[in-house]
C-alpha cells in the first residue's frame, strides 16, 4: 500500500510539472496594439545586428557615416564611423545607461542618453525607441498613429513627436524588415540603409 501512494504521489508530481511546462509552452508575448501578427514577432526578437549607412542634417550640420547596431538582450551596441575626426564613435546603451567612446581610451557615461547623445554628436534621437523604429514597429510603451499599405504592412507612423516612414523592405530569413528609412523630428532628419540583417534569435 505505501508503495502504491508513492507512485501516485510520483505520479501527481509529474502531472502538475507537465501541465506547468504545458503553460509556459502557450505562453505569448503582450500584444501590442495597431501591429500585425507577423510584426508582432518581431518584439519578441533577443538577438540581431544591422549594417548598413546613416545620413543625419540638422539645422547647423549634415553628414553621412556608415553604421554597426548589434543587438543582445537588453544592451544596445553601435558604432558610428565616418564623419568624425576620431574616426569612429562607439555606443553602449543598457537601460537608460549609456556609455560613448570616441576614442584615445576615454569612455563616458550618463543616465541621460538622450541629452549626452546630443553633446557628442550634435543631435537627440530616443536610443530606447530607435532599436525599435529600425525593425519597422514602434516602441510598445507609446501609442502611436500608423500608416499601412494595402497587404497591411506598415508604412510609416508617429510617435513621440517623430515621424517615421520606410521606403523599402527587405526579406530576412521569415522577417520583413526595412531596408531603407527616414526618421524626423525635433530639428533632425536621419536616413537609413540597411545594407545587411542578421536576425539571431
Amino acid at each position: 500500500m505505501l508503495e502504491m501512494r508513492s507512485f501516485f504521489r510520483l505520479l501527481s508530481a509529474a502531472v502538475v510539472v507537465v501541465g506547468l511546462n504545458g503553460c509556459a509552452l502557450f505562453l505569448k508575448e503582450p500584444a501590442v496594439p495597431g501591429v500585425s501578427q507577423a510584426q508582432q514577432r518581431i518584439y519578441g526578437l533577443s538577438s540581431w545586428r544591422l549594417e548598413g549607412r546613416i545620413g543625419v542634417q540638422t539645422a547647423k550640420d549634415a553628414w553621412h557615416a556608415n553604421l554597426f547596431w548589434e543587438h543582445e538582450g537588453r544592451q544596445d551596441r553601435l558604432r558610428i564611423s565616418g564623419p568624425f575626426s576620431q574616426g569612429a564613435v562607439s555606443i553602449i546603451l543598457q537601460d537608460d545607461l549609456i556609455y560613448i567612446n570616441e576614442g584615445h581610451g576615454v569612455v563616458e557615461s550618463s543616465r541621460e542618453p538622450d541629452v549626452m547623445l546630443k553633446q557628442r554628436l550634435g543631435f537627440a534621437v530616443p536610443l530606447a525607441s530607435l532599436r525599435y523604429w529600425v525593425m519597422g514597429v514602434p516602441s510598445p510603451v507609446a501609442e502611436h498613429a500608423a500608416e499601412r499599405d494595402s497587404s497591411g504592412r506598415i508604412r510609416g507612423f508617429r510617435h513621440l513627436g517623430w515621424l517615421l516612414s520606410f521606403d523599402r523592405f527587405v526579406n530576412v530569413r521569415d522577417l520583413v524588415l526595412p531596408q531603407k528609412m527616414t526618421i524626423q523630428g525635433h530639428e533632425v532628419k536621419l536616413k537609413l540603409i540597411a545594407d545587411e540583417w542578421v536576425i539571431r534569435g
